[in-house]
């Protein structure tokens, strides 16, 4: 595939990488692009804002997905027959792979419920330590494709999905993983896990991001990032950090009527007592907020719908973490924030506007809401990431690499909460049926 840089005069566009076509770049062009990318952006900046645009052809349509969880495929017997996803993804310039809409069904026998309206990374910020003027933004900055995949990508669990419309190539892995355990007790033995798995690599130059999302058979969705590929050409061992932010449109149920609320955990070594707070997030309206680890903080989307115990359906925003990155930009000094839907607004996409959206301070209660979460992989550079001067030199200062840097996760999980009346495929008894009163009764 062919590159080419382009060169805008605003300054507050970085250089872009332009897609030609839908073709995989031969590993000299992708080095070069790596060369390019880091031999530009020193001289030019990054300075992203709301003058970043979209190049290139429109993207193609969604397609869609469907896996069913069958309560007899992995041991336990139920009345309830097992559970399903339906899931609409998609790929596109400037975003990679995200979803355009999850739908779950708690028994196959029932209909299904909406939880994503549109779930992606919504940016890659990559600030290195010393060099002040390396900080990429590897999604919006830049045109990059997704990697072809193959069969020794799809692995003994996955098939290859069909290419999206106009595409030379496939580019998405489907996997049905077994996921460990989710139950074991004394009388009913054990219940081992599935997850649906969709993921794509992005070629970001000498990088490439695994961009994964899993749908389990128990309603939760997880979200994840993996770093590989190879180090920064003339900056090999330098330390940096790969910051995923990730923009959630959950539409739980009814999606015009959701509430963001957040949970806190408190407990004083001075006591034996804890406590747990939900409270509306920033008292109903958008904004910002640290994760505080002490606090196990959370971010909690809830619908005005009841299970049959009379409890509200919700998600939780589960993040896992390595640590907290922070740096010069206004949109990483917040680890977790909330702001109402705007899809009609393609400023509101982006992350970096994330300190000017949240200005006008609209409500997040009873609402269409959106969820924004960092993810953080720091990656100090090891032996282990490759070797110098055995590879093939590509220019004459060339160093000769060798080698892909081993993969470096970072994500969270949306999890339900009382979206279920019991436990999930648990072989509970079928209730009783009422029996009949007989006439001969006596009264």
């Amino acid at each position: 595939m062919a590159y080419f840089a382009e060169f805008h005069r605003e300054p507050t566009v970085k250089p872009k990488v332009l897609l030609a076509m839908p073709q995989s770049p031969a590993p000299v062009v992708r080095l070069s692009v790596a060369f390019l990318r880091f031999l530009l952006v020193p001289f030019f900046g990054i300075l992203l804002s709301t003058n970043t645009r979209a190049q290139g052809l429109p993207d193609p349509p969604s397609q869609e997905t469907t896996i069913e969880f069958v309560v007899g495929d992995n041991g336990g017997v139920s009345p309830r027959k097992g559970t399903a996803w339906k899931v609409h993804y998609a790929r596109g310039l400037h975003k990679g792979l995200y979803i355009t809409g999850a739908w779950f069904k708690r028994d196959l026998s029932e209909d299904w419920i909406k939880v994503l309206h549109d779930a992606r990374i919504a940016d890659l910020f990559v600030p290195y330590h010393h060099s002040s003027f390396t900080r990429f933004f590897d999604l919006t900055g830049f045109s990059f494709p997704l990697a072809e995949v193959k069969e020794e990508d799809a692995g003994a669990n996955g098939t290859i999905m069909p290419p999206f419309t106009g595409d030379a190539y496939p580019t998405v892995i489907r996997e049905v993983r077994d996921r460990g355990v989710v139950w074991k007790d004394y009388s009913n033995g054990v219940r081992r896990g599935r997850e649906m798995v969709l993921w794509a690599g992005l070629e970001a130059g000498n990088y490439m991001y695994l961009m994964q999302y899993g749908f389990l058979d128990d309603g939760t969705i997880t979200f994840r990032v993996g770093a590989t590929g190879q180090n920064l050409p003339g900056s090999r061992k330098e330390a940096h950090m790969h910051d995923a932010h990730w923009r959630i449109d959950i539409d739980l149920v009814d999606g015009k009527k959701n509430d963001a609320m957040i949970m806190t955990h408190s407990e004083a070594i001075t006591g034996l007592a804890a406590d747990d707070v939900e409270e509306p997030f920033n008292s109903g309206l958008e904004g910002g907020i640290e994760w505080d680890p002490k606090k196990f903080t959370m971010i909690r989307v809830r619908s005005n719908k009841k299970n049959a115990n009379g409890k509200n359906i919700s998600y939780d925003l589960m993040p896992i973490r390595q640590g907290t990155a922070r740096h010069k930009e206004a949109f990483t000094h917040n680890d977790l924030w909330v702001t109402k839907s705007h899809a009609e607004r393609p400023l509101e996409m982006l992350f970096a506007n994330l300190p000017t959206i949240i200005r006008d301070h609209e409500v997040v209660e009873g609402t269409d809401i959106v969820l924004w979460y960092t993810s953080s992989s720091h990656h100090e550079p090891r032996d282990e990431d490759g070797k110098g001067n055995t590879g093939r030199r590509l220019w004459f200062w060339d160093d000769g690499w060798e080698g892909s840097a081993l993969v470096m996760w970072s994500g969270f999980d949306l999890r339900p909460r009382n979206l279920f009346d019991r436990t999930p495929f648990y072989p509970y008894a079928p209730t009783p049926a009422a029996r009949p009163v007989s006439s001969n009764a006596r009264q």
